[in-house]
C-alpha cells in the first residue's frame, strides 16, 4: 500500500520547472520539507509530501501546481448514471453570494444529488464521542484533516496510534450517500482541500470517492459549461441534511459541533491551525501520556483558507461567510435542544459522564461503522553525526557557532537543519545566500571589478555574443537575398511602367504595385544594413577634429518634419573647441547620425531641442559624446532590448532595428562604451565614451 500510495501522491503536487527561480519559498513554507533542490530546481519528493498544497499558495512564480481533476469530472458528468456532488461546508468562502445559488449551480452541472459533507461531519462527531467513551484517557488526535494525518504518519510515526481511527467527513458522507441512494452512485467531493486528492487513493478508503474537485476547479467547470451561479435561482441540498457540523471549517469547529469538552477554557482540549502551530504542537505531544488530551489540528489556518480556494478576499471575510452559513444550523439545533432538554437532564442524572462528554452525548444510540486504521510511514531524515554536520557547515565557511547566521534564506530555519538536508540529498550547499554573496564579493575583489558593475558587464557580454552571431550570419544572408530582391524590384518598376502606358490603370492595381515597390526597397535597405553590420571587422584610425565630425554628422542627418507643421525641433551643438580624437571618421559619423536620427524620431509631434555634445572626460583620457532629446522616453519594458538586433519600437516600415546594434558594435571596436538614461515624458540621452588617443600599435592593428 505504501508504494502505490506514494506513486499516486507523486502526481498530486508537481513542479513547472521553467517557472522555478531559486527563491526557495516552497522549501521555507513546506511543513514536511518535501522539496529537493537539484541544480537550483525545486521538485516535490512524493514519498515525503503530505499534499497540503501550501507550496501552490506561496509560490509567486506559479512553479507549483496540484493535479487537476477537471477532465475526470467532465468524463463522469458525460458518462451518465447517478452522480453525487459532496459539497464541503467551507464552500461559502469561495462564493460571495447566497449559498443556495451555488448549490443549484452545482446541480445544473449534471449532478443527480448535491449533498453537504457537513452531514458526514455530524456522523464523525458521533463516532468521536463513541470512541472517547471507550478510550477516556491518553492523547487523541482528530482525523478530519488528511494533511495532518499524513504529517503524523510520516514525521511523528510514534503518534500514529493516537490518531482517532475514524474516517474523515468526506468518506463518511460518501458512504451515507451510497447507503441511501445505491452503491452504484459515483461521488465527487468538492472543497478547498488539495490533500483530499491523495486521501481518496489511500488503500483503506480507495473507491469510496471517485474524484476530488477543488473550489477553484469548480469555478473553471462552471465557466466551461456557461453557468453563472450569481444568476441561478437558489436551491437546497438533497438529504441527508447536516446539523451543527457546518462549523468544521473554523478552528475548534469539531469540538463545538460535537459538544466535546467544556469550551475554549477546557485544558484537555487543544485547537491548533496553520502549519507552524501544528508542527510545534505535535512535536511536544507525549506519545505515552495517560492524562486525557484531545487535539483538533488543521494544517491550513481554517479550511476557508485552503489552497483550493482562489479568492483575493481577506480570510476574515471568508470566515464570516462560513460562520453565517453555520449559524443557520446552530439556530435550528438550538430549538431542537430546547425541546429535548427535559429528556437530556433525566438521562444525565442516571449515568456518570465520561471524560470530554456530556450526558446528552452518552445517551445516543449505536452508530454505523465509520472506523478505519492508520499505519506509520516513517519519512524522517537520517541524522548525520556531529562531525559530518560540522564538515558540511565548514564547506560554506561556518567553522564556529557564531558563523551560523540562521537567516532562513535557504528555506531551512537553521544552518544545522540545512546541513542535515544536504546530508540527505534534499538541499545544495550553494543555497546559502550569505556564503554566495561572500564568494561573489571575493571574486569581484580579486578581479578588481566593482560589484555595481557586474550587471553592466553581464549585459555587455550578452550583447557582444548576439552581435557576433549576427555578424557571422549577416554577410551570407545579405548576399543570397540581395540579387533576387533587386530582380523583383526591377520587374515591379517595369510592370508599373507598362501598365501606366494603358489608357486607364485601376486605382487598386496602382496601389498594389506601389506597395510592392516600397516593401522591396525596404527589404534592400535592411539587407544594406546587414552588409554594413557584417563589415564591422575593421576600423581605420586617424586623428580627427571632433567639432568638424559632429557638425558633419548633424548636417548629414535627414531632418524631415513631414506634414505636421507643429513639429519644430532644433539641433544644438556643444563641442569643446579644438578637441581631437583618434577614431574611424566614417564609422563614428554613422554612430552620431544613427543617434541623432533616433532623437528626431523620438521628438515627432513635439517641440524642443536636441542637444549634441562632445567633451573630454577629466582625468580619464577619454571623450564623451552625447545626444539628448526631449521625447517620450524609452519604456521600461524596452530598456534591456534597445541594443538587440531587429528590436524597434517604431511603426512598421520606419525602422529596421539595426541602427543601435550597429552603433554598439562600432563603439566596442573603438574600445568604448555606449549607454543611455531615459525618463518617461522628459526624454532620453545616449552617451558614447571612447579613448581620445591610440598608441601606434593600436593604430596599426586596427
Amino acid at each position: 500500500m505504501t508504494s502505490s500510495y506514494s506513486a499516486a501522491m507523486e502526481a498530486i503536487i508537481t513542479t513547472i520547472k521553467q517557472n522555478c527561480r531559486r527563491c526557495y519559498t516552497c522549501v521555507r513554507d513546506c511543513p514536511a520539507k518535501a522539496i529537493r533542490i537539484e541544480e537550483g530546481q525545486a521538485s516535490v519528493v512524493a514519498e515525503r509530501c503530505i499534499s497540503c498544497g501550501n507550496c501552490t499558495l506561496v509560490c509567486s512564480q506559479r512553479a507549483k501546481a496540484y493535479r487537476s481533476s477537471i477532465e475526470a469530472v467532465q468524463v463522469l458528468l458525460q458518462a451518465g448514471g447517478p452522480l453525487a456532488a459532496l459539497l464541503a461546508p467551507s464552500f461559502p468562502a469561495a462564493f460571495a453570494m447566497p449559498p443556495g445559488q451555488v448549490i443549484e449551480a452545482v446541480r445544473r452541472l449534471g449532478f443527480t444529488y448535491v449533498v453537504e459533507v457537513a452531514y458526514g461531519a455530524d456522523e464523525v462527531n458521533k463516532a468521536c464521542r463513541d470512541y472517547l467513551r471507550g478510550h477516556p484517557s491518553g492523547v487523541h488526535i482528530t482525523s478530519a484533516c488528511p494533511a495532518v494525518v499524513e504529517y503524523v504518519r510520516k514525521y511523528h510515526p510514534e503518534l500514529t496510534s493516537r490518531i482517532m481511527p475514524i474516517v474523515s467527513p468526506m468518506v463518511a458522507t460518501a458512504r451515507a450517500v451510497k447507503a441511501r441512494y445505491g452503491q452504484e452512485v459515483r461521488c465527487v467531493f468538492i472543497g478547498p482541500c488539495v490533500a483530499k486528492k491523495a486521501e481518496i487513493l489511500d488503500g483503506e478508503v480507495a473507491g469510496v470517492v471517485d474524484a476530488v474537485l477543488t473550489l477553484t476547479e469548480l469555478k473553471a467547470v462552471f465557466d466551461s459549461r456557461g453557468i453563472d451561479p450569481a444568476t441561478t435561482a437558489p436551491g437546497t441540498f438533497d438529504p441527508p441534511c447536516a446539523g451543527k457540523a457546518r462549523l468544521y471549517p473554523i478552528p475548534g469547529g469539531l469540538f463545538e459541533s460535537a459538544d466535546i469538552g467544556e469550551g475554549m477554557l477546557d485544558p484537555r482540549l487543544i485547537v491548533v491551525s496553520g502549519k507552524d502551530e501544528v508542527i510545534e504542537t505535535l512535536a511536544g505531544l507525549p506519545p505515552d501520556g495517560e492524562e486525557p488530551l484531545l487535539v483538533e489540528a488543521l494544517m491550513c489556518n481554517g479550511c476557508y483558507r485552503g489552497p483550493g480556494i482562489s479568492s483575493e478576499e481577506p480570510g476574515s471575510l471568508r470566515r464570516r461567510r462560513v460562520a453565517e452559513y453555520a449559524a443557520e444550523s446552530l439556530r435550528r439545533q438550538h430549538k431542537e435542544a430546547q425541546a429535548d432538554s427535559s429528556r437530556t437532564v433525566a438521562a444525565a442524572s442516571q449515568s456518570t459522564p465520561a471524560p470530554f462528554l456530556s450526558g446528552q452525548a452518552q445517551s445516543e444510540a449505536a452508530l454505523p461503522d465509520l472506523s478505519r486504521s492508520f499505519q506509520p510511514l516513517d519519512q524522517r531524515l537520517p541524522q548525520p553525526t556531529e562531525e559530518e554536520i560540522r564538515d558540511i557547515l565548514a564547506r560554506t565557511n561556518k567553522f564556529f557557532p557564531q558563523d551560523e547566521l540562521n537567516c532562513g534564506a535557504c528555506g531551512y530555519p537553521t544552518c544545522r537543519a540545512k546541513a542535515v538536508a544536504v546530508y540527505a540529498g534534499l538541499a545544495e550547499e550553494s543555497m546559502c545566500l550569505p556564503f554566495i554573496i561572500e564568494q561573489a564579493e571575493r571574486v569581484c575583489h580579486e578581479l578588481h571589478v566593482p560589484w555595481s558593475n557586474l550587471r553592466d558587464i553581464h549585459s555587455h557580454l550578452i550583447n557582444s555574443e548576439k552581435l557576433a552571431s549576427m555578424g557571422q550570419m549577416a554577410a551570407g544572408v545579405a548576399h543570397e537575398l540581395n540579387n533576387p530582391l533587386s530582380t523583383i524590384l526591377l520587374y515591379v518598376h517595369i510592370l508599373e511602367r507598362k501598365l501606366r502606358d494603358r489608357e486607364a490603370l485601376a486605382p487598386e492595381l496602382e496601389h498594389d504595385l506601389k506597395l510592392m515597390a516600397e516593401e522591396s526597397a525596404r527589404c534592400k535597405k535592411i539587407i544594406g544594413s546587414l552588409l554594413e553590420f557584417a563589415r564591422q571587422s575593421r576600423v581605420r584610425i586617424e586623428t580627427v577634429l571632433v567639432p568638424e565630425l559632429v557638425v558633419s554628422a548633424v548636417e548629414a542627418t535627414p531632418c524631415d518634419p513631414g506634414s505636421d507643421s507643429d513639429w519644430q525641433v532644433k539641433i544644438a551643438v556643444d563641442v569643446t573647441p579644438g578637441l581631437k580624437a583618434d577614431l574611424d571618421r566614417d564609422q563614428m559619423t554613422q554612430v552620431l547620425i544613427n543617434l541623432i536620427k533616433n532623437a528626431l524620431e523620438a521628438m515627432e509631434g513635439r517641440q524642443g531641442t536636441i542637444r549634441v555634445s562632445a567633451h573630454p572626460v577629466p582625468d580619464t583620457g577619454k571623450i564623451r559624446f552625447s545626444v539628448a532629446d526631449q521625447g517620450a522616453g524609452i519604456p521600461e519594458s524596452a530598456r534591456d532590448k534597445v541594443f538587440q538586433p531587429f528590436f524597434t519600437t517604431k511603426s512598421i516600415g520606419k525602422g529596421t532595428g539595426l541602427g543601435l546594434p550597429i552603433s554598439y558594435g562600432i563603439v566596442k571596436m573603438h574600445n568604448g562604451n555606449i549607454w543611455f538614461d531615459s525618463e518617461p515624458g522628459v526624454g532620453t540621452t545616449f552617451y558614447v565614451e571612447i579613448p581620445a588617443r591610440r598608441s601606434g600599435v593600436e593604430r596599426t592593428l586596427k
